[in-house]
Parts: C-alpha cells; structure tokens; sequence
C-alpha cells in the first residue's frame, strides 16, 4: 500500500520535507531505517496560506486522487490532521518530526513501523 506522509508548506524549499530541515532529515532517515518510500505532502506553499487553513483547489484535487488511489494518508502534527478531517479526509496521525521531545519521535517511527 502506498504511503503519503503530509506536513504544512516546505518552509522557504520547493519539495516537502526538504533534505536540509529538520524535519526532512529525520522524515527521510526514518524512512529510509524502516525500509519505507513515502510520498511526501504538503498543503500549502507558504506560511500565510498555512496560517489561513483554506486549502487550495489544487490541493483539494491532489487529496481526492490520492484518496481515490487507496493511498493511506499521515497526517504529520495535530494541525494537519484536523485540516485534513475537517475538510472530509480521512487519515492517521502521528507526531510532527520536527518535535524536540525524544517520546513523540519515538511515537513516529513506530507509528511508521506499524504502518509499513
């Protein structure tokens, strides 16, 4: 089953959990340990349209294909997924990476683990 993990806006790069933020490096090295290939998602390109929480038609798009293609959705933080459920998506949660308390990222890789 394929896997798409969802955060905010790529923070300043053009691709989602860009390599050289913190998220993205331990997204991807979690990833990678665990022998998954997750798409990467975001919701919104910038902060303002984050701090909005209206997605956009092209994102909404994006959600239906993915959802249409059985694609298990992550929502990555609490944020995500209350957009993601408010706007009819159903989806599982796991904690930001971006977190600096060492218990939620051991939540994400087991949750990841599991989900695998």
């Amino acid at each position: 089953m394929n896997i798409v993990l969802i955060g905010g806006h790529p923070k300043g790069y053009e691709i989602p959990f860009h390599p050289k933020t913190r998220s993205g490096k331990i997204i991807r090295k979690l990833a990678n340990e665990i022998g998954i290939e997750p798409e990467y998602f975001d919701l919104w390109d910038n902060q303002k349209e984050e701090d909005s929480r209206v997605l956009s038609s092209k994102t909404l798009k994006r959600l239906k294909k993915i959802q249409r293609d059985k694609t298990r959705i992550i929502a990555l933080g609490r944020y995500i997924e209350k957009v993601l459920i408010d706007n009819g998506y159903g989806c599982h949660y796991l904690p930001h990476p971006a977190s600096r308390d060492k218990k939620y990222l051991e939540i994400l890789k087991k949750g990841l683990i599991k989900i695998k």
